[in-house]
Protein backbone atom coordinates (compact mmCIF):
# COMPACT_ATOMS: atom_id res chain seq x y z
CA UNK A 1 0.00 0.00 0.00
CA UNK A 2 1.44 3.48 -0.93
CA UNK A 3 1.95 5.25 2.53
CA UNK A 4 2.04 8.48 0.73
CA UNK A 5 -1.62 8.20 -0.81
CA UNK A 6 -2.71 6.34 2.35
CA UNK A 7 -1.70 9.66 4.77
CA UNK A 8 -3.53 12.12 2.12
CA UNK A 9 -6.32 10.60 2.18
CA UNK A 10 -6.84 9.84 5.54
CA UNK A 11 -5.86 14.00 6.31
CA UNK A 12 -8.69 14.83 3.46
CA UNK A 13 -10.88 12.59 5.27
CA UNK A 14 -10.90 13.23 8.53
CA UNK A 15 -11.47 17.13 7.25
CA UNK A 16 -14.52 15.31 5.31
CA UNK A 17 -15.26 14.10 8.61
CA UNK A 18 -15.27 17.03 10.26
CA UNK A 19 -17.33 19.16 7.87
CA UNK A 20 -19.79 16.02 7.77
CA UNK A 21 -19.88 16.15 11.84
CA UNK A 22 -20.64 19.78 11.94
CA UNK A 23 -23.76 18.86 9.51
CA UNK A 24 -24.70 15.84 11.55
CA UNK A 25 -25.11 18.03 14.58
CA UNK A 26 -26.91 20.46 12.88
CA UNK A 27 -29.34 17.93 11.43
CA UNK A 28 -29.65 15.85 14.69
CA UNK A 29 -30.92 19.49 16.53
CA UNK A 30 -33.25 20.90 13.89
CA UNK A 31 -33.77 18.01 11.20
CA UNK A 32 -32.48 19.84 8.57
CA UNK A 33 -29.55 19.27 6.56
CA UNK A 34 -27.26 22.59 6.69
CA UNK A 35 -26.10 22.94 2.64
CA UNK A 36 -24.44 25.93 3.53
CA UNK A 37 -21.74 23.68 5.67
CA UNK A 38 -19.09 23.90 2.79
CA UNK A 39 -18.96 27.55 3.34
CA UNK A 40 -18.21 27.28 7.00
CA UNK A 41 -14.84 25.90 5.65
CA UNK A 42 -14.04 27.98 3.33
CA UNK A 43 -15.11 31.17 5.19
CA UNK A 44 -13.15 29.67 8.61
CA UNK A 45 -10.65 29.17 5.92
CA UNK A 46 -10.33 33.29 5.44
CA UNK A 47 -10.75 34.08 8.71
CA UNK A 48 -7.38 32.25 9.63
CA UNK A 49 -5.58 34.10 6.54
CA UNK A 50 -6.63 37.22 7.63
CA UNK A 51 -4.76 36.12 11.07
CA UNK A 52 -2.23 34.93 10.19
CA UNK A 53 -0.72 36.77 6.80
CA UNK A 54 -2.83 40.56 7.56
CA UNK A 55 -2.46 40.70 11.39
CA UNK A 56 0.84 38.21 11.12
CA UNK A 57 -0.08 36.18 13.83
CA UNK A 58 0.94 32.69 14.65
CA UNK A 59 -0.98 29.88 12.48
CA UNK A 60 -1.87 27.58 15.68
CA UNK A 61 -3.64 30.87 17.47
CA UNK A 62 -4.62 31.86 14.23
CA UNK A 63 -6.38 28.55 13.76
CA UNK A 64 -7.85 28.88 17.05
CA UNK A 65 -8.96 32.61 16.41
CA UNK A 66 -10.60 31.83 13.30
CA UNK A 67 -12.51 28.84 14.89
CA UNK A 68 -13.79 30.90 17.39
CA UNK A 69 -15.04 34.02 14.96
CA UNK A 70 -16.99 30.89 13.46
CA UNK A 71 -18.50 30.38 16.38
CA UNK A 72 -20.08 34.07 16.19
CA UNK A 73 -20.48 33.08 12.61
CA UNK A 74 -22.51 30.20 13.34
CA UNK A 75 -24.68 31.86 15.97
CA UNK A 76 -25.50 34.77 12.95
CA UNK A 77 -26.47 32.15 10.39
CA UNK A 78 -28.80 30.44 12.76
CA UNK A 79 -30.15 33.74 13.91
CA UNK A 80 -30.61 34.64 9.70
CA UNK A 81 -31.06 31.73 8.37
CA UNK A 82 -33.06 29.01 10.97
CA UNK A 83 -34.82 30.46 13.40
CA UNK A 84 -36.95 32.97 11.54
CA UNK A 85 -38.18 29.94 9.64
CA UNK A 86 -38.33 27.23 12.23
CA UNK A 87 -42.11 26.92 12.20
CA UNK A 88 -42.08 26.59 8.24
CA UNK A 89 -41.61 23.38 6.27
CA UNK A 90 -38.49 21.94 5.35
CA UNK A 91 -37.61 23.03 2.13
CA UNK A 92 -38.02 26.52 2.94
CA UNK A 93 -34.78 26.28 5.55
CA UNK A 94 -32.73 23.99 2.87
CA UNK A 95 -33.37 27.20 0.56
CA UNK A 96 -32.62 29.74 2.84
CA UNK A 97 -29.19 27.93 3.74
CA UNK A 98 -28.87 27.38 -0.03
CA UNK A 99 -29.31 31.67 -0.40
CA UNK A 100 -26.91 31.98 2.64
CA UNK A 101 -24.15 30.05 1.13
CA UNK A 102 -24.64 32.32 -2.00
CA UNK A 103 -24.10 35.16 0.50
CA UNK A 104 -21.14 33.45 1.77
CA UNK A 105 -19.42 33.25 -1.20
CA UNK A 106 -19.97 36.48 -2.55
CA UNK A 107 -19.47 37.76 0.89
CA UNK A 108 -15.82 36.58 0.63
CA UNK A 109 -14.89 37.16 -2.75
CA UNK A 110 -15.99 41.23 -2.31
CA UNK A 111 -13.62 40.85 0.76
CA UNK A 112 -10.80 39.34 0.05
CA UNK A 113 -11.26 39.25 -3.45
CA UNK A 114 -11.33 35.95 -6.05
CA UNK A 115 -7.54 35.81 -6.34
CA UNK A 116 -6.37 31.98 -4.34
CA UNK A 117 -4.56 32.72 -1.47
CA UNK A 118 -2.49 30.42 1.55
CA UNK A 119 -1.06 30.28 4.96
CA UNK A 120 1.70 28.84 6.91
CA UNK A 121 1.55 25.26 7.79
CA UNK A 122 1.25 24.09 10.89
CA UNK A 123 4.93 21.87 10.38
CA UNK A 124 6.62 22.76 7.49
CA UNK A 125 8.43 20.60 5.37
CA UNK A 126 8.42 17.01 4.93
CA UNK A 127 9.26 13.23 6.16
CA UNK A 128 10.31 9.96 4.29
CA UNK A 129 9.48 6.72 4.52
CA UNK A 130 11.06 4.36 2.41
CA UNK A 131 10.22 5.98 -1.39
CA UNK A 132 7.16 7.51 -0.01
CA UNK A 133 7.62 11.69 0.92
CA UNK A 134 5.17 12.84 3.15
CA UNK A 135 3.99 15.99 4.21
CA UNK A 136 3.99 16.81 7.46
CA UNK A 137 1.02 19.31 7.33
CA UNK A 138 -0.71 16.16 6.49
CA UNK A 139 0.02 14.37 9.55
CA UNK A 140 -0.74 18.24 11.63
CA UNK A 141 -4.32 17.81 9.67
CA UNK A 142 -4.55 14.45 10.90
CA UNK A 143 -3.77 14.75 14.26
CA UNK A 144 -5.35 18.22 15.02
CA UNK A 145 -8.34 16.83 13.27
CA UNK A 146 -8.24 13.50 15.95
CA UNK A 147 -7.91 16.46 19.08
CA UNK A 148 -11.09 17.92 18.26
CA UNK A 149 -13.08 15.02 17.39
CA UNK A 150 -12.22 13.91 21.12
CA UNK A 151 -13.33 17.11 22.66
CA UNK A 152 -16.36 17.36 20.37
CA UNK A 153 -17.03 13.99 22.06
CA UNK A 154 -16.05 15.33 25.99
CA UNK A 155 -18.20 18.46 25.13
CA UNK A 156 -21.83 16.19 23.81
CA UNK A 157 -20.54 12.65 26.28
CA UNK A 158 -19.53 14.45 29.40
CA UNK A 159 -20.60 17.68 30.37
CA UNK A 160 -23.81 19.62 31.25
CA UNK A 161 -23.75 22.07 28.01
CA UNK A 162 -23.84 18.81 26.03
CA UNK A 163 -26.51 17.04 27.60
CA UNK A 164 -28.52 20.35 26.85
CA UNK A 165 -27.65 20.13 23.57
CA UNK A 166 -28.51 16.19 22.90
CA UNK A 167 -31.26 16.70 24.98
CA UNK A 168 -33.13 19.48 22.66
CA UNK A 169 -31.80 17.64 19.79
CA UNK A 170 -34.23 14.78 20.82
CA UNK A 171 -37.16 16.68 21.62
CA UNK A 172 -37.18 20.35 21.96
CA UNK A 173 -40.83 20.53 23.04
CA UNK A 174 -40.20 18.08 26.25
CA UNK A 175 -36.56 19.99 26.62
CA UNK A 176 -38.16 23.56 26.52
CA UNK A 177 -40.95 22.02 29.30
CA UNK A 178 -38.17 20.94 31.72
CA UNK A 179 -36.41 24.67 31.53
CA UNK A 180 -33.86 24.07 28.47
CA UNK A 181 -33.15 27.08 27.10
CA UNK A 182 -34.15 25.95 23.42
CA UNK A 183 -32.73 28.73 21.20
CA UNK A 184 -29.62 29.11 23.38
CA UNK A 185 -29.12 25.30 23.16
CA UNK A 186 -29.44 25.81 19.16
CA UNK A 187 -27.39 28.36 19.03
CA UNK A 188 -24.24 26.40 20.65
CA UNK A 189 -25.14 23.60 18.15
CA UNK A 190 -24.83 26.25 15.28
CA UNK A 191 -21.95 27.62 17.03
CA UNK A 192 -19.97 24.09 17.54
CA UNK A 193 -21.12 23.11 14.31
CA UNK A 194 -19.10 26.09 12.24
CA UNK A 195 -16.35 26.26 15.00
CA UNK A 196 -15.16 22.76 14.12
CA UNK A 197 -15.81 23.20 10.25
CA UNK A 198 -13.81 26.83 9.77
CA UNK A 199 -10.69 25.20 11.48
CA UNK A 200 -10.30 22.90 8.79
CA UNK A 201 -10.23 25.56 5.72
CA UNK A 202 -7.48 26.88 7.69
CA UNK A 203 -5.26 23.11 7.97
CA UNK A 204 -6.37 22.68 4.30
CA UNK A 205 -5.35 26.44 2.54
CA UNK A 206 -1.30 25.73 3.17
CA UNK A 207 -2.07 22.28 0.35
CA UNK A 208 -5.19 23.59 -1.30
CA UNK A 209 -4.63 27.27 -2.10
CA UNK A 210 -8.13 29.23 -0.77
CA UNK A 211 -10.57 30.23 -2.64
CA UNK A 212 -14.44 31.44 -2.74
CA UNK A 213 -15.79 29.06 -4.51
CA UNK A 214 -13.52 25.36 -2.37
CA UNK A 215 -16.55 24.91 0.17
CA UNK A 216 -19.17 23.87 -2.30
CA UNK A 217 -17.31 20.62 -3.72
CA UNK A 218 -15.75 20.24 0.35
CA UNK A 219 -19.46 20.67 1.14
CA UNK A 220 -20.68 17.65 -1.73
CA UNK A 221 -17.98 14.78 -0.46
CA UNK A 222 -18.99 15.68 3.23
CA UNK A 223 -22.65 15.03 2.09
CA UNK A 224 -21.77 11.90 0.49
CA UNK A 225 -19.66 10.89 3.60
CA UNK A 226 -22.95 11.58 6.16
CA UNK A 227 -25.02 9.19 3.63
CA UNK A 228 -22.24 6.76 3.54
CA UNK A 229 -21.37 6.47 6.96
CA UNK A 230 -25.24 7.27 8.15
CA UNK A 231 -28.17 10.02 8.87
CA UNK A 232 -27.49 11.40 11.95
CA UNK A 233 -25.03 9.59 13.04
CA UNK A 234 -21.37 11.20 14.10
CA UNK A 235 -19.24 7.85 13.47
CA UNK A 236 -21.22 7.22 10.36
CA UNK A 237 -19.47 10.91 9.60
CA UNK A 238 -15.85 10.10 10.20
CA UNK A 239 -16.03 6.98 8.82
CA UNK A 240 -17.83 8.10 5.76
CA UNK A 241 -15.48 11.17 5.61
CA UNK A 242 -12.53 8.37 5.58
CA UNK A 243 -14.23 6.21 2.95
CA UNK A 244 -14.56 9.30 0.35
CA UNK A 245 -10.83 10.31 1.42
CA UNK A 246 -9.20 7.29 0.46
CA UNK A 247 -11.23 6.73 -2.14
CA UNK A 248 -10.60 10.04 -3.59
CA UNK A 249 -6.49 9.73 -3.22
CA UNK A 250 -6.10 5.92 -4.11
CA UNK A 251 -9.15 6.25 -7.14
CA UNK A 252 -7.10 9.88 -8.51
CA UNK A 253 -3.62 8.09 -8.28
CA UNK A 254 -4.50 4.55 -9.87
CA UNK A 255 -7.79 5.41 -11.74
CA UNK A 256 -8.22 9.32 -12.91
CA UNK A 257 -7.74 12.30 -10.79
CA UNK A 258 -10.18 13.55 -13.84
CA UNK A 259 -13.02 11.06 -12.15
CA UNK A 260 -12.64 11.65 -8.62
CA UNK A 261 -15.87 12.86 -7.61
CA UNK A 262 -17.08 10.33 -9.98
CA UNK A 263 -15.62 7.24 -8.13
CA UNK A 264 -17.03 9.08 -4.75
CA UNK A 265 -20.31 9.07 -6.22
CA UNK A 266 -19.75 5.00 -7.44
CA UNK A 267 -18.88 4.21 -4.00
CA UNK A 268 -21.69 6.30 -2.10
CA UNK A 269 -24.64 4.65 -4.99
CA UNK A 270 -23.07 0.64 -3.96
CA UNK A 271 -23.23 1.71 -0.22
CA UNK A 272 -26.85 2.63 -0.96
CA UNK A 273 -27.91 -0.16 -3.08
CA UNK A 274 -26.85 -2.79 -0.45
CA UNK A 275 -27.05 -0.86 2.57
CA UNK A 276 -29.55 2.33 2.24
CA UNK A 277 -29.70 3.14 6.06
CA UNK A 278 -25.87 3.96 5.98
CA UNK A 279 -22.83 1.70 7.38
CA UNK A 280 -24.15 3.07 11.31
CA UNK A 281 -27.81 3.99 10.19
CA UNK A 282 -30.92 2.37 11.63
CA UNK A 283 -32.72 0.01 9.31
CA UNK A 284 -35.21 1.79 7.66
CA UNK A 285 -38.28 0.00 7.95
CA UNK A 286 -40.70 -0.59 4.41
CA UNK A 287 -43.89 0.44 4.60
CA UNK A 288 -46.91 -2.88 3.82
Amino acid sequence: MNVQLLVAGVSMGIIYGLIAIGMVLIFRSVGVMNFAQGEFLMFGGYFCYTFNKILNLPIVLSLVLASLSMGVVGILFMRSSYWPLRGAQAKAIIVSAMGASIVFKEGARLIWGSIPVTMDRVIQGTAHLGQATIQWQNVAIIAISAIIMALVYMLLEKTFVGNIMQATAQDQYMASLTGVPVIVSIGLTFALSAMITGIGGGLLAPIFFLNNTMGATAGAKAFAAIVIGGFGSVPGAVLGGLIVGLVEAFGGAYISSTYQLVLIYVVLIAVLMFRPQGIFGEKIQEKA
